[in-house]
């Protein structure tokens, strides 16, 4: 939780990277069978390449 806030608070341009990822860990877990490394490794993966790409 302190990382997303601190990512809320610095650059709030990166607020809809960071919810767009906890939409993707959402999605996958429910998706993939409550497999929990599988969804933080997606969404980890998603906000990750937004970052690099988009910002």
């Amino acid at each position: 939780m302190t990382a997303l806030h601190g990512t809320l608070t610095t650059d709030p341009h990166d607020t809809w990277y960071a919810l767009l990822a906890v939409a993707v860990i959402i999605g996958a877990h429910l998706a993939f069978g409550r497999r929990t490394v599988l969804s933080v490794g997606a969404g980890t993966a998603v906000y990750i390449v937004l970052l690099n790409t988009c910002a």
